[in-house]
């Protein structure tokens, strides 16, 4: 596949979904950051469409952090010649930080982290789904960078080809 090849049905398709997951969760997140339910010292309660939005949030939040790692990311790199099949994931997040696309390998992972903690239930101790829903909340701009970084990367990277 070449390069022109790639951004046509590799790269362009990857940010257009990125950028749909990025906008909702974003409308999702404006709403939910007022929540008295997710102030600290609150017993976090929460409306009928509070949890609804609570809902999206969650699922963009996955789907954006999905569709990055699984479509963008992996378009990005084989448009560079940075892609290898046979590697890990985590060799390829370190490589995406040190060409500069991604801020850091690290607050990915934590961020997959957070996600992941947030996907268990505990219906015995809502206070560490409570804690886990704030942080999740609290890092959404962070997930937001990592796709402005790397989206504004990839359309520099096609302005080059094209």
């Amino acid at each position: 596949m070449n390069a022109r090849e790639i951004i046509e049905f590799k790269l362009r398709p990857a940010l257009r979904e990125c950028e749909q997951h990025r906008a909702r969760l974003h409308s999702a997140w404006l709403e939910a950051v007022s929540y008295p339910g997710l102030a600290e010292g609150s017993t976090g309660e929460f409306t009928e469409p509070q949890v609804r939005t609570l809902d999206q949030l969650l699922f963009r939040f996955g789907k954006l952090q999905d569709a990055i790692g699984i479509r963008l990311l992996p378009a990005l790199l084989r448009l560079v010649q940075e892609w290898r099949d046979d590697e890990p994931f985590l060799d390829k997040l370190n490589r995406a930080e040190k060409l500069g696309m991604l801020p850091s390998a690290e607050q990915w992972q934590l961020l997959r982290e957070m996600l992941n903690q947030t996907a268990h239930e505990y219906p015995d101790q809502p206070e560490i789904m409570l804690a886990n829903l704030r942080r999740l909340v609290a890092h959404v701009p962070m997930l937001e960078a990592a796709h402005g970084q790397l989206a504004n990367i990839a359309e520099q990277r096609i302005r080059r080809v094209e």
